[in-house]
């Protein structure tokens, strides 16, 4: 079994676990950061993380389902009822072509867009959990760093959602806010900052206690990753393409950002827990053989995600070149397919990350010695 796996308190290894998911958050930042100082790297920056980070981390799931004969086996019915998730954005589209009108289609993204922040924010959440096992946090611990996980990630999002002009935009809010708008804003902002300084005191207090410096540190790179670098620091910038034709061509250097750091922590946790899952025994299938070379099957991935990076240039929306025009008819049915995948991607990973109800995965993820 490889070293980075026999290592107890980490999810695959103290140096695994230090770049996958505490240096995540530096890797993205550095993106974004590069991305706002020459934003003429901003399209091959994304055009990179689509096949090296986005498609991989797509495709990491289907390795963990489909791919898995133990999977298909036990998982037949939630494999085959999660389709049903592309169902929601071919019904939008479908009133969309027949009635012309755009509102169950603006909706239908709207939502998407939620659920894609949501489900990082719930991502974090599972690994800031397993991090509190190691440490053996009390319950009063967990609900203090919960709490400020929820409350942080959401509210930066909130403010960053009504503090850009083009978010207000798009929301058909007053490109200039009134008075009380604007003290709303100002009383958000310092009311996260204060709630950020009370934790950071709390989190100082108890490691100079001895406890809990693991998890405070992936939550302080969890909130600068996903909420503080993408929404507060680089966000504001933007637009940094000239003549923004959509929503995601206004913040792609913000959407990059959280998604590098989601994508190296999926890839990190999969990873991990294929490694202990086919090490215990001497199964001769593919997803096994994925699972014991992860850098074969992540060079199949990157090879795969070439297909996804046409799907994105197919969609219309796709700031890296698009086949057809984001109002066509093609364009917005390649659109609902890509959020239909990630829907479907968002459920699965739902249902096959719950370890109170896989007593296994508390073996994949270094919660116990043995399986």
């Amino acid at each position: 079994m490889p070293a980075s796996v026999r290592e107890a308190g980490w999810i695959g290894g103290r140096r695994f676990d230090a770049f996958f998911f505490f240096g995540s958050s530096l890797v993205a930042g550095a993106m974004g950061l590069i991305a706002l100082a020459w934003p003429v790297l901003l399209l091959p920056l994304w055009a990179a993380w689509l096949v090296l980070l986005d498609g991989p981390h797509l495709l990491a799931t289907f390795g963990r389902t489909y791919l898995d004969t133990r999977e298909r086996k036990e998982r037949a019915r939630l494999l085959v009822g999660s389709l049903l998730f592309f169902v929601p954005g071919f019904a939008a589209w479908g009133v969309l072509r027949l009635t012309g009108e755009r509102a169950a289609f603006d909706l239908f993204l709207g939502f998407a867009t939620l659920w894609s922040f949501h489900h990082a924010v719930r991502q974090n959440y599972g690994l800031l959990s397993l991090y509190e096992s190691f440490a053996k946090a009390t319950p009063r611990e967990r609900k203090i760093d919960t709490g400020f996980l929820y409350v942080s990630l959401w509210a930066a999002f909130g403010l960053f959602l009504l503090g850009h002009p083009q978010n207000r935009r798009i929301l058909g809010l007053p490109a200039e806010l009134p008075a009380l708008g604007r003290a709303v804003l100002l009383g958000g902002g310092v009311a996260l900052a204060l709630l950020s300084l009370a934790w950071l005191a709390y989190a100082g207090v108890r490691m100079r206690r001895g406890r809990g410096a693991r998890p405070a540190l992936f939550l302080l790179c969890a909130a600068c990753g996903s909420a503080i670098l993408p929404f507060l620091v680089i966000g504001p910038f933007e637009p940094l393409v000239r003549e923004p034709q959509t929503p995601e061509h206004m913040f792609m250097a913000a959407a990059m950002v959280g998604g590098v750091m989601h994508g190296l922590q999926y890839l990190g946790i999969v990873v991990a827990a294929n490694r202990r899952r086919f090490s215990r025994h001497e199964e001769r299938s593919f997803a096994a053989m994925l699972g014991r070379t992860p850098g074969v099957a992540y060079g199949l991935m990157v090879g795969v995600s070439l297909l996804y990076l046409l799907l994105n240039s197919a969609r219309g929306a796709s700031p890296v070149g698009s086949i057809y025009p984001e109002a066509s008819t093609a364009g917005q049915l390649f659109l609902v397919l890509y959020w239909g995948l990630f829907f479907h991607h968002y459920y699965l990973d739902q249902r096959i990350w719950r370890v109170r109800q896989q007593p296994s995965l508390r073996y994949e993820l270094g919660l116990e010695e043995t399986a």
